[in-house]
């Protein structure tokens, strides 16, 4: 008998130490485990000035503790030369989601690489015409809605712009893919930062760069 209960105790330890220390787990009991821990993982040669804007912008829009990890090489599994060298946003999602620690809700992955998607027509798996230009198509960023990862490149933010403008942008696009994580889609409010780009970096430019009210409403 005493072994048993002995068993039972150990069995306990063991599930408590699982809901403190891995929150997705609390999730999926129906414990609340308060507020996301995110972290933004940067690849590659990076500069410290955008990491630590990515890391302040989650903070001052969603009020996350974000912490920042350790840089690491781009995965080979993501590179392309599909049109000319870049990497897949998609292969760098499903990478991120499986290279990542348990501890973190959610991850940001920050490069300064070029990176596509293909784009498909709605509710089909063709590629959208032409499929020149939708087969490998470049994007600002790439998150999944309700998922635990997204990916932002600055690539194509800088260009014939101030490094305001700059920094405007990558803050902007990255709370939006943040906010597909924490389940938010496309917001059909043109002002909204939640509103899809349209494959134009004009409407980040043009948003208020705040939620609107039914969005804060939905985390």
């Amino acid at each position: 008998m005493k072994r048993f209960f002995g068993i039972v105790f150990v069995l306990g330890l063991i599930g408590c130490a699982v809901l403190i220390f891995i929150p997705k787990t609390r999730k999926i009991v129906g414990i609340d485990p308060g507020p996301p821990l995110i972290g933004v993982q940067p690849f590659g040669n990076i500069s410290d000035r955008e990491v630590d804007s990515v890391q302040q912008s989650i903070q001052d829009m969603y009020g996350f503790e974000v912490v920042v990890l350790a840089p690491v090489e781009m995965p080979e599994m993501a590179y392309t030369e599909i049109r000319y060298p870049r990497y897949r946003a998609d292969s760098l999602l499903h990478w991120l989601t499986y290279h990542h620690p348990d501890s973190l809700d959610i991850v940001v992955g920050l490069t300064n690489q070029d990176f596509s998607i293909t784009k498909y027509k709605e509710g089909t798996r063709e590629i959208k015409d032409p499929e020149w230009m939708y087969k490998d198509f470049g994007i600002f960023g790439l998150g999944t809605v309700g998922g635990s990862c997204c990916v932002v490149s600055s690539n194509r933010l800088h260009k014939n712009v101030s490094d305001k403008t700059f920094y405007k942008r990558l803050m902007r696009i990255t709370c939006h893919e943040v906010g597909h994580v924490l389940g938010l889609r496309h917001c059909p409010e043109a002002n909204c930062l939640m509103n899809d780009a349209n494959e134009s970096i004009k409407t980040i430019d043009n948003s208020t760069g705040d939620l609107c009210e039914a969005c804060w409403a939905n985390i």
